[in-house]
């Protein structure tokens, strides 16, 4: 996963239980531009461009039209392999979804938000409308702000301080609030978290659906606008917990630095149910976390190859002590490059955000 603000980037293929014109947002004197684009609504969704995604998929569309906005999940984005039940899918859309209300936020509206109104349409995971203006908090335009700076980076923490127990609090405080949950590991369950990264490491290895999916997301064409460019992929190096190996490292074009990650915290982030609503519910929550870290300076760096495969997503279960469902594992580390890392492209609005 990974985020950076709105990029553009071409993408032809289509998805989801809907087919609709796209919104032309190049031409500015387009009424689907006025109506839908131009609204509260059509701002928060070009904004939610910038959520992360399971290897920058971007697996959501989104459908402007009678003051509202839906959220559909575009299955033709969903990785049969890695994620065949659509967990990360749906919680990546959550994401999206958190992402969404944040623009509201800031631009002076409530989201009034049903989260799977229709079961017999279960790819529409959500139905947004900008409820009674009222004007931005500073709160707000922080998160708003926060929201488009955030970035994943894969290079190891280099020095010796950990994140502080208080801003460990307000990171497992942001997830409570959407009903999600935040496991801080100790010392000794890390043991089990480095068994469960070296076995996905090895099944995925041996798997030719995994290998052919991390590697048709992780050598787009260019100019697709989605995917894990090999410049933000840094080489494998000694690490407390070994990171996923997302291209051979000769293709890795990141420095990965001198770091091994000594300092680092590790959690799971979990649910209650292991059902759509949880999945949606975790999405929104790891937007607020990771909107909370930034503003702690905090880097928060998904771990998704742990949940994906069924093996250790078991060990992630019985390090909660079978009271919860995991979803991914977080790797939280004090934010210290100076160096920045490029940016994480994202596909053009006119290929996510549709209207009548």
């Amino acid at each position: 996963m990974g985020l950076a603000p709105p990029q553009a980037g071409r993408m032809n293929d289509t998805g989801g239980e809907f087919s609709m014109a796209a919104i032309d947002f190049s031409d500015t004197t387009s009424l689907a531009r006025d109506d839908a684009a131009g609204s509260p609504l059509g701002r928060a969704a070009m904004a939610a461009l910038a959520a992360p995604s399971i290897l920058n998929t971007q697996p959501w569309r989104w459908r402007i039209h009678h003051g509202a906005a839906e959220l559909w999940a575009d299955r033709g984005r969903q990785l049969h392999s890695l994620d065949p039940d659509g967990r990360l899918l749906i919680l990546s859309c959550g994401i999206a979804l958190h992402h969404a209300t944040v623009a509201l936020a800031a631009a002076g509206h409530r989201a009034d938000i049903g989260r799977l109104p229709d079961p017999s349409r279960p790819d529409l995971l959500a139905v947004v409308r900008a409820d009674s203006r009222r004007p931005a908090t500073p709160t707000d335009m922080r998160a708003y702000q926060s929201m488009l700076i955030r970035h994943t980076d894969r290079r190891a923490a280099t020095g010796p301080e950990r994140v502080p127990s208080a801003q460990l609090g307000a990171l497992r405080d942001a997830v409570e609030e959407h009903g999600i949950h935040l496991h801080l590991l100790h010392d000794d369950q890390v043991y089990e978290l480095i068994r469960a990264a070296y076995h996905a490491a090895e099944i995925e290895a041996h798997d030719p659906g995994f290998r052919d999916e991390i590697a048709s997301w992780t050598h787009r064409a260019p100019g697709r606008g989605d995917g894990v460019p090999v410049d933000t992929v840094v080489p494998a190096t000694p690490r407390r917990v070994p990171a996923r190996a997302f291209v051979p490292d000769s293709d890795a074009a990141l420095a990965a630095g001198s770091g091994t990650d000594k300092s680092a915290t590790y959690a799971i982030l979990f649910t209650d149910v292991d059902t759509p609503a949880g999945w949606l519910a975790a999405g929104e929550a790891l937007s607020e976390l990771m909107i909370t870290a930034t503003q702690h300076a905090i880097n928060v760096n998904p771990m998704s190859d742990v949940a994906e495969v069924t093996q250790t997503r078991s060990i992630l279960y019985h390090l909660l002590a079978n009271l919860g469902h995991p979803m991914l594992a977080l790797r939280l580390t004090i934010n210290e490059h100076a160096t920045p890392i490029p940016a994480t492209p994202r596909r053009e609005p006119a290929e996510t955000i549709t209207d009548d």
